[in-house]
């Protein structure tokens, strides 16, 4: 055993024991979850990684929800809402007697300070954060208005279909205007929402302990507490769940779901997931410009092998950004990229790099469905070096990564788990000009045909013009492979039996308001 994998279980049975006191087992009244890293930061508007919204989605709400289970969108902060004729005025009919978790109000005019934070860069709060999303989510609104205390209007410049899926993501979730007011850029770690669990402590790199709101306006949770400790190795993850030292966790060692599924104190949850595992290529780079470098990359890399022998079967290869979970926006006649060696030495030698070329390649220890990055990313290196392609191999914890991610890697591995069941979220989130850092487009890929096709997407109302569009856009960019395309995961979530109620979201989201322990 390594030295740094003797400190990281170290580390492990540490945070569990200063958890329950005894490093044996949960609290009877608590749920004790194996994070694969801590949260990065609890500001909503912030967030961008799953590990921190599994976390602060239970300590804020959006004016709109999801039905457990599905993106179907039921009501939130708000109890009601209108929508014009023009697509252009929404109204949100918020519910009365809400209160944040430091007992001020929840109102229309707490709603508008959250939004117009982000959209006025000349406001007094704008620089207490930065906004990954607010161009692709809020870029459309024209403006805010407080109709009275409990009816709020948001006024679009152009009609956006998916702008009521947006409302239900995490970074337009409302929080408390005098919590952000007192704590400035603290907010990060001060998190004051309205939702069904509060902070209680945040111990960095040992655990964040959420405590139950009894004064939630949708019922108190079953539960008293939910704590979450980060664990990096999956090894460690699997060997807490086992002995019961956590509850429920996640991205276990593929090969260990055979005897998990067996054990009768385990439950082993699992479907398929729109999510997507790519490594970005950054196309403003000297080589990786060309299309035809790009190609040989994907021709290159043995996929089936990566899912077969690391993943055990718990991915399908991608040919695109979309998965087929996404149904008829989702197009199956995309450019295939096969194993094939051969061939990618060739498109090498047609684009003028027959004796290879050298990059630096991204990976990071761990993170948010990043499945197994290390292992991954050692085969992936060993295949691009089958064809002459040199990637220099830099890992890096969690946080650290994501912001090196977005300062225009060479190569870099990332995952995409859509917080909502709109096909914009992929695409124009991650494949749009409009989206290049500090938004997600982090290979700068830029293709006038489809930027037009995502705008318009964007605008178009039935689903049937949309898919058309949407399947155009995918045959465009699997063809361009601004990504070297690998695998759409499962979700796989593993908790004991003690744990009853839970139930996977599609989302990824570790919903607790209606689990109970037995």
């Amino acid at each position: 055993m390594t030295t740094r994998r003797t400190w990281m279980i170290a580390a492990l049975i540490l945070a569990i024991a200063l958890v329950s006191g005894a490093g044996a087992a949960p609290p009877k009244d608590a749920i004790v979850i194996g994070l694969l890293a801590e949260p990065v930061t609890m500001d909503p508007p912030q967030i961008t990684d799953l590990n921190s919204a599994r976390v602060t989605k239970r300590i804020f709400e959006g004016l709109v929800a999801q039905e457990l289970g599905s993106y179907k969108l039921v009501p939130g902060l708000a109890r009601s809402w209108e929508i014009s004729k023009d697509g252009l005025i929404y109204t949100f009919n918020l519910r009365a007697n809400v209160t944040f978790h430091d007992g001020t109000p929840f109102n229309a005019e707490a709603v508008k300070f959250c939004f117009e934070r982000q959209l006025n860069e000349q406001g007094p709060y704008y620089k207490t954060g930065t906004y990954p999303y607010v161009k692709g989510f809020l870029g459309n609104v024209q403006g805010v208005e407080v109709v009275n205390p409990l009816t709020v209007q948001i006024k679009l410049k152009a009609p956006l279909t998916p702008f009521l899926q947006y409302l239900a993501h995490q970074s337009l979730f409302i929080y408390s205007p005098e919590a952000l007011k007192k704590h400035g850029k603290d907010i990060v770690k001060n998190p004051v929402g309205t939702g069904p669990f509060k902070l209680e402590t945040w111990e960095p790199g040992v655990k964040v302990v959420l405590a139950r709101n009894d004064q939630y306006w949708g019922g108190a949770p079953k539960v008293r507490q939910a704590i979450y400790v980060p664990i990096i190795e999956a090894q460690a993850r699997l060997a807490a769940i086992k002995t019961g030292e956590i509850d429920l966790t996640m991205d276990v060692p593929p090969d260990s779901l055979d005897s998990l599924r067996k054990d009768p104190n385990i439950t082993v949850a699992e479907s398929n997931s729109s999510a997507v595992w790519y490594i970005a290529l950054n196309t403003r780079h000297a080589v990786l410009k060309d299309k035809r470098v790009r190609q040989a990359m994907n021709y290159a890399i043995n996929k089936e092998a990566i899912i077969r022998d690391i993943l055990k079967g718990t991915a399908i290869v991608s040919s695109g950004p979309m998965s087929p979970v996404y149904g008829p926006f989702h197009e199956e006649k995309t450019t295939r990229y096969p194993y094939d060696p051969e061939k990618a030495k060739a498109l090498l030698k047609d684009a003028g790099y027959a004796g290879g070329f050298e990059v630096v390649f991204l990976v990071p220890e761990s993170g948010s469905g990043m499945q197994q990055p290390v292992e991954m990313g050692t085969v992936i290196q060993a295949q691009l070096q089958a064809v002459g392609i040199k990637a220099k191999i830099q890992t890096m914890e969690w946080g650290a990564y994501l912001k090196k991610y977005l300062d225009g890697p060479d190569m870099a591995e990332m995952s995409w788990n859509p917080s909502i069941g709109d096909p914009d979220h992929v695409t124009y989130m991650l494949l749009s000009s409009d989206r290049f850092p500090p938004a997600f487009n982090a290979g700068f890929y830029q293709n006038a045909r489809v930027d037009e096709l995502l705008r318009k997407g964007r605008a178009t109302v039935g689903d049937g013009e949309r898919a058309a569009i949407y399947k155009e856009a995918q045959r465009i960019i699997s063809d361009e492979a601004p990504w070297i395309f690998i695998d759409h995961g499962r979700q796989i979530i593993i908790h004991r039996k003690r744990m009853q109620g839970f139930k996977l979201h599609p989302n990824f989201d570790l919903v607790l308001t209606q689990v109970w322990l037995q």
